[in-house]
């Protein structure tokens, strides 16, 4: 998750965390694995979507075949709160859309430096289309379920078929996320979104989440393992863990990082909640 400070009639602030990456060492992040995998110089995002790609091609290709059906269903949430006169603070995260307009993704993107009570979220999809939703189930553990609440003539996208499954240790993922106002665009470019403005004919960015590879090590804790990519930033919270039969094991909530006294990073492991650990109803549970 990424706070952010929202002003009227100013420019919002860079992230540049999804560009440079000067300070990790990823000789010793793949240390005992073939180091081709992980991103070594410049462009976090970029590159390290390309190699989680490239990776899923030579050994799971089937999955690239899944990832049209799965992707689509990635969104990126911003909970708007701390509202001022002329402005308002924000919260970044992702999620993933479930059957009848219900969004999963980690509770404390709609929690972390939240003063008030008031809390705007709004979710875009991939596409580009903009929704409003509303907490529907604050979850005891890291997880909430948000409900589209103005999907007027859009009924497809209430009809998502992504499943929910128990996670394994040793079983492959793939997390698939949003960067704090990023995206990849169709050729896999890193691009800043777009909030679009309608009076303008302006549309809003559409751009995908970026992929990072891993392995379940332990289940609970959850932790995974990296075996290609790079270590998710700041608006990658919330976002689905799915097994290579894309299915939904979990969702990421932190990144443990190891570092030498130089702050480069040793090592990193992705935490994320398993599935088992949720207590959705309507048919949205685990199988």
């Amino acid at each position: 998750m990424s706070p952010s400070v929202s002003l009227t009639g100013s420019r919002m602030l860079a992230f540049a965390g999804c560009v440079l990456v000067g300070c990790f060492c990823w000789s010793s992040v793949a240390s005992g694995q073939d180091r081709q995998w992980f991103v070594d110089p410049d462009l976090v995002c970029e590159q390290g979507n390309a190699l989680s790609v490239k990776y899923l091609e030579q050994h799971s290709p089937e999955f690239l075949k899944r990832l049209k059906l799965v992707l689509p269903w990635v969104v990126r949430i911003e909970a708007r709160h701390t509202f001022i006169p002329n402005g308002y603070s924000s919260n970044h995260g992702s999620g993933i859309l479930l059957a009848d307009g219900r969004i999963l993704t980690a509770r404390h993107v709609l929690e972390e430096n939240v003063s008030d009570d008031h809390l705007e979220l709004v979710v875009t999809l991939a596409d580009g289309r903009v929704f409003q939703a509303e907490l529907e189930r604050p979850g005891k553990e890291d997880w909430a379920l948000l409900k589209i609440t103005d999907a007027g003539n859009h009924a497809d996208i209430l009809d998502s078929n992504i499943e929910m499954a128990e996670a394994q240790v040793g079983q492959p993922t793939v997390l698939a996320a949003y960067p704090a106002r990023q995206g990849l665009d169709k050729k896999g470019k890193v691009r800043s979104f777009n909030k679009g403005d309608p009076a303008q004919g302006i549309a809003v960015s559409q751009l995908n989440p970026a992929l990072v590879v891993s392995a379940i090590e332990t289940l609970q804790p959850m932790s995974l393992k990296p075996l290609a990519g790079f270590p998710p930033i700041g608006g990658m919270s919330g976002g689905p863990v799915f097994n290579l039969k894309g299915e939904v094991i979990g969702v990421q909530v932190s990144v443990s990082k190891t570092q030498d006294g130089n702050g480069k990073v040793l090592m990193y492991r992705i935490n994320a909640l398993p599935a088992s650990l949720m207590s959705l109803s309507d048919g949205l549970g685990t199988r």
